[in-house]
C-alpha cells in the first residue's frame, strides 16, 4: 500500500469501518502471542506504538497500571512494530509499568490494520468482529472522544 491513506470518514452499510483479523507476533521478551479478537467480551482498543515517538510517550505511561486514562468498559492491546524492526529491550523499557495490558510486536499487524503512523488507535468490536473507530491519538482525551463517538 502506497501513498497517502485516506482520512476515515465513515462507516459501511454495517456501520463498521472493515473487518478486523486476529494479531500474531512475539511478546517482548521473544514468546509467541496471539491476540484472539473473539476472546474479547467489550470493545477493544489497538494501540499502535513506537518507542521512539514523542507522541507515544503519553500512551506508554497512560498504560500503566496505576495510571490508566481508559474507560474501563474498554480493553486494550499495545502493538509495536515486530522484533525485526524494533529493539524488544527498547520495548521493554518503554513499557515499565504496564502490566495488564498486552503487549505484541508485529510488523503485519500494521499491515493488517492499515496502520501508516503512531500513535494510532483502532477500536474494534469483538462480537461484530468489525473497526468501529481509528484515530490519530494527539492526546488521550482524543482517544477518548473517539471511543465515546464510536460505541452505540
Amino acid at each position: 500500500m502506497a501513498g497517502l491513506r485516506p482520512i476515515p470518514s465513515g462507516s459501511t452499510e454495517d456501520g463498521h469501518l472493515y473487518p478486523v483479523v486476529d494479531i500474531a507476533g512475539t511478546d517482548p521478551s521473544g514468546r509467541p502471542v496471539r491476540i484472539a479478537i473473539d476472546a474479547f467480551a467489550q470493545p477493544l482498543l489497538l494501540a499502535f506504538l513506537h518507542i521512539n515517538c514523542h507522541g507515544c510517550h503519553e500512551f506508554w505511561q497512560g498504560f500503566g497500571d496505576d495510571r490508566s486514562e481508559l474507560p474501563v468498559s474498554v480493553s486494550a492491546v499495545v502493538v509495536t512494530k515486530g522484533p525485526e524492526t524494533v529493539s524488544p529491550g527498547d520495548v521493554v523499557r518503554a513499557a515499565v509499568g504496564i502490566g495488564r495490558v498486552p503487549i505484541v510486536m508485529s510488523d503485519e499487524a500494521w499491515t493488517d490494520y492499515r496502520v501508516m503512523g503512531y500513535p494510532f488507535f483502532v477500536l474494534i468490536e469483538p462480537a461484530a468482529r468489525a473497526v468501529i473507530g481509528e484515530t490519530v491519538g494527539f492526546g488521550w482525551a482524543d482517544v477518548v472522544s473517539m471511543i465515546r463517538s464510536s460505541r452505540p
